[in-house]
């Protein structure tokens, strides 16, 4: 089977370093989607706008498909988990799989019919920029809602949320979704050295910032 890619994602995230680690984590993190040219009939989403949420499904760009390389391996490590602890596969959402694909749900926030044909309007996305995306279908909340199902893993690794302050009200434009962000702690989990100082690629702009205890430190915006 042969995948064509009928869009790519547009994203003010660059990079993956930053990029939250499930959609639904950052849902002020704004992107649209843009058809290819063989895929922009406005009437491939002829009743899309009656959906609040849609599933992509998208490939993990420039992602090897086992973790280290070397073919296929049944255990990887989650993030999760510390990333060292190791878990099979089929049990993780790891970009590290036999065939590297991503699905995300997202909200649709609007569809704007442009000369190039339609173009999602979304939030939400965990996809970063330019990334393929090969199917969208929308989410269907009556057969796909399943809050009282068991989590795995994940019900024992509550996600741990940092405070965010910033040094100066530079980024006041960008505030909202970077605080959103940065709250999620981007770091690798091994790292924790207070005096390190990371930069996240945020719509072009380098945003640095370090983190101290439970605290994320936001440097003010550099000048160009």
């Amino acid at each position: 089977m042969q995948l064509e890619i009928i869009a790519k994602m547009h994203s003010p995230m660059k990079e993956k370093f930053g990029l939250p680690r499930q959609s639904g984590l950052a849902n002020e993190l704004k992107g649209t989607v843009v058809f290819e040219k063989k895929y922009s009939d406005k009437r491939a989403v002829e009743g899309l706008e009656g959906y609040d949420y849609i599933w992509l499904l998208w490939e993990f760009d420039g992602v090897k498909k086992s973790e280290g390389g070397g073919g296929f391996r049944a255990l990887v490590r989650p993030p999760r988990l510390g990333g060292n602890t190791y878990m099979g596969v089929f049990a993780t959402r790891s970009p590290f799989r036999p065939n590297p694909i991503g699905m995300s749900c997202v909200k649709l926030e609007s569809i704007e019919m442009t000369d190039e044909g339609p173009m999602l309007h979304i939030s939400g996305a965990d996809l970063r920029d330019g990334t393929p995306i090969f199917d969208i279908k929308p989410y269907l909340p009556y057969v796909e809602a399943h809050p009282e199902a068991r989590g795995g893993f994940t019900d024992d690794t509550k996600m741990k949320y940092l405070k965010v302050e910033f040094e100066d009200d530079s980024y006041k434009d960008e505030e909202k979704t970077l605080r959103e962000l940065l709250s999620q702690d981007p770091r690798p989990a091994y790292q924790n050295d207070p005096e390190r100082i990371y930069g996240m690629n945020y719509n072009g702009l380098n945003v640095r910032f370090r983190v101290v205890d439970d605290t994320v430190i936001v440097s003010g915006r550099e000048s160009k």
